[in-house]
């Protein structure tokens, strides 16, 4: 399974706490309040942090994914650290807007 696949599966879940939302307005929000927190986390944190990879590893699903986004697998170009920060950045967003997780991501980290 490619990342990009990973990333849009969590933007369903955050899709599908949205439509809850809409139907009740106290409606739990799980996906989305982990999203958010690790990515706050990360972000202070920094790149190379526990707090990166724990945050990353919401995307991986395996060794190799995870490795490619935190990245110890020597994938440092430009095109991909901005993906990685562009994913971390967009989790920052809460329900309104985390749909767009994927955002200048697409599929550069595949």
């Amino acid at each position: 399974m490619a990342i990009s696949d990973n990333i849009t599966r969590k933007m369903d879940e955050v899709e599908q706490e949205i439509e809850a939302r809409e139907q009740d307005p106290q409606a739990p929000t799980p996906h989305t309040d982990e999203l958010h927190a690790k990515a706050l986390n990360a972000i202070l944190g920094g790149s190379g942090s526990p707090q990166w990879e724990d945050y990353m590893n919401l995307f991986a699903t395996n060794a190799q994914e995870l490795a490619r986004l935190i990245p110890t697998d020597g994938t440092t170009q430009p095109d991909r650290e901005q993906a990685r920060a562009y994913l971390v950045a967009n989790g920052m967003c809460f329900l309104g807007t985390t749909t767009g997780l994927i955002d200048n991501v697409t599929t550069d980290l595949d």
